[in-house]
């Protein structure tokens, strides 16, 4: 695939609209509507991507209810984490988990018992 001026893949471009030529605020706000997981898939598709999808305003909070939340996830997300504030999680097996996140602006955290 041929790749654009900005580092992303020609294919950014779909049904004619050409996303790596959105405003930032709209990508960051975007970003801000997912998950971690997408997230972090987002903001590896160009380098555009990646510098937004990096931005510590979006990783102050995030909700691991849905996800199997292990010390590797942890690891991996411990370097966009710095600015932490909320974090929800399962109880189960979680716990030792966070500890990796080293997030130190860490205000409220949820646990919730039973979730997988």
């Amino acid at each position: 695939l041929e790749t654009l001026d900005s580092g992303c893949l020609n294919s950014a471009t779909v049904c004619g609209v050409d996303w790596t030529t959105l405003p930032d605020d709209t990508v960051i706000q975007l970003f801000s509507y997912l998950n971690y997981r997408d997230r972090a898939s987002l903001a590896s598709t160009c380098r555009t991507f990646r510098l937004l999808g990096s931005l510590l305003c979006l990783w102050g909070s995030l909700d691991l209810r849905s996800y199997k939340f292990d010390t590797v996830a942890a690891v991996s997300l411990s370097l966009r984490c710095k600015n932490l504030q909320r974090l929800k999680f399962p109880a189960a097996g979680s716990a030792d988990a966070i500890v990796s996140l080293q997030a130190r602006e860490l205000r409220e955290i949820s646990v919730i018992s039973g979730s997988a």
